[in-house]
């Protein structure tokens, strides 16, 4: 059985190496790929999907960072949490660079000899639609001929924010605590990487205009946590909302951010593509048991699958993040005495860990 994967990326790696894993052969198309990628974008990965993941990758405790605690504040006061989710010695999830995980799924992948990468013209990718030999299609590519042709149906939304990213290195504490603090700006995230590091992810209105320094102006005033050595230059991205409308075209099926991207308050993005790999590759395992023929088919189980609770856990999110916006502008009336009451709802934190760590789907 072939498999062919267009895109050289991390999500593409990771699929292949799964895929291999069930007998398949593995071919990776693309035009072009980044020699070095320079980024200090952050992954923060659910402790069920850090489980899936390190089955196959078994060096990734050894670059990834765990967190065993989670605390939300507001601006108006910084001081006393809203929400404190304290799982002692439980792991909440972990964080690891984005580079460290592109280049652990890339090595292995180099050393499976069932996996093969192929330099490709556009219109190699383009002819896949009229004719190929490949069991099914993978096509995680936000620009290429075929996203272009058959995904341009989607739900969007601007946010009119744009994100800045950064490592902040300071001095030595126990640093398993994750932060968010939802600023009148926006949401700021403190999110541990070692004793000495720490990833910076500011969501900020775009209608402040503010400037890279004024921003690290802004994290420097709401931190209370670190004694700050250093900010690295900050990174920025505009943030987007966008669900597909299309999940497939012929055995060419449609992966991770083009068919969803959301707000990364809740850090939830690649763990919404992280489920949807689980989901695909226990769809296939049931195809192998019973002897049935994978084609089509499996892209219609797999949307019918997903798609449903994507949008739902999706659009959740976006709730999440109207709601905070909303309180400060009403000065935090809203939230001041509805957490107080939550802070203490063990069930309702348990669902709410549970929420983000498995989304809403949790029969997969």
């Amino acid at each position: 059985m072939n498999v062919c994967l267009i895109g050289y990326n991390l999500t593409n790696f990771i699929i292949a190496l799964e895929l291999i894993q069930k007998g398949f052969k593995v071919d990776i198309l693309f035009e072009k790929k980044s020699l070095k990628i320079q980024t200090n974008r952050t992954i923060g990965i659910s402790k069920s999907n850090f489980e899936y993941l390190a089955s196959n990758l078994k060096n990734l405790l050894e670059h990834s960072w765990p967190i065993t605690n989670i605390k939300i504040y507001n601006q108006k006061n910084n001081s006393n949490e809203f929400l404190d989710f304290n799982t002692k010695n439980k792991k909440n999830f972990y964080l690891i660079k984005y580079i460290d995980l592109f280049n652990l799924s890339k090595e292995k992948c180099n050393k499976s000899n069932k996996i093969k990468f192929k330099k490709v013209k556009n219109k190699e990718i383009e002819n896949l639609e009229i004719k190929n030999n490949y069991s099914f299609i993978i096509n995680s590519e936000n620009n290429n001929i075929l996203t272009k042709k058959h995904f341009n149906k989607k739900i969007q939304k601007d946010y009119n924010s744009s994100a800045f990213t950064g490592i902040l290195s300071h001095h030595k504490i126990k640093n398993n605590t994750a932060i968010q603090i939802f600023t009148k700006f926006g949401p700021i995230a403190f999110l541990p990487l070692s004793q000495t590091k720490t990833s910076i992810v500011y969501s900020v209105e775009k209608k402040y205009c503010f400037k890279n320094d004024e921003i690290k102006s802004k994290i420097f005033e709401f931190n209370k946590f670190y004694k700050i050595k250093k900010l690295d230059e900050l990174e920025k991205f505009d943030l987007k909302f966008s669900f597909s409308r299309n999940f497939f075209y012929k055995n060419i099926i449609f992966f991770g951010d083009i068919t969803h991207k959301i707000h990364p308050l809740a850090g939830q993005g690649f763990n919404m593509t992280l489920r949807d790999i689980i989901i695909l590759c226990k769809l296939i395992d049931d195809k192998i048991k019973y002897g049935l023929e994978i084609n089509e088919s499996l892209l219609v189980e797999f949307k019918n699958k997903t798609r449903h609770f994507n949008y739902i856990f999706a659009t959740g999110i976006n709730l999440i993040n109207n709601f905070f916006i909303l309180d400060n502008k009403l000065n935090s009336k809203v939230s001041k005495n509805l957490f107080k009451i939550l802070n203490k709802n063990k069930l309702f934190k348990e669902y709410l860990a549970t929420f983000a760590d498995k989304g809403i789907n949790t029969n997969y």
